[in-house]
């Protein structure tokens, strides 16, 4: 195999169409590629391989109760890349970087058959309250080494992510 591992980078504003696109192909619909445009990042990576990038993670700032945590999403990767390691390539690579920055946590609505390989659990559990009204098993988190158990309450996206 010709391709080797992609290299792994932060997103810059020239990336910008191109993050475009790879959120435009990877979902169904808009919501993905208008949070990545409109969420503000406090980390965004993005993936390139032969010269194109394939793949971006995003995590914005949010809230619980007042203190600072990170949400993550959207995560996407081409389609024709999908199934090969990228997305864990960026969601680790995310997660190295919101550990390093001393972020307490990192929630997200997603599969419950992905996340849980990274370490995410379901966030009810760790008193962490969704923004709105959604299935426990859909709503995860992750805590990182600065996490303090008195961190609870509800959650909050910034408003960049809509309804």
């Amino acid at each position: 195999m010709h391709d080797h591992r992609p290299l792994l980078r932060e997103a810059t504003a020239a990336d910008a169409a191109a993050v475009e696109r790879v959120h435009l192909e990877a979902f169904e619909g808009e919501a993905e590629a208008r949070i990545a445009r409109e969420a503000p990042a406090e980390i965004s990576l993005v993936a390139e391989a032969g010269g194109e990038l394939v793949g971006h993670v995003l995590c914005s700032r949010a809230h619980v109760e007042s203190e600072p945590v990170l949400a993550l999403g959207p995560i996407g990767v081409l389609p024709a890349r999908q199934r090969q390691g990228v997305g864990s390539l960026l969601m680790e690579a995310a997660i190295a970087e919101a550990d390093a920055r001393g972020e307490p946590l990192i929630a997200l609505l997603g599969h419950p058959w992905y996340y849980p390989r990274f370490g995410f659990r379901p966030a009810r559990a760790l008193g962490i309250e969704p923004p709105s009204d959604v299935a426990d098993e859909v709503w995860l988190a992750l805590p990182l080494a600065a996490h303090r158990d008195d961190l609870r309450g509800r959650f909050r996206y910034h408003p960049g992510f809509g309804a």
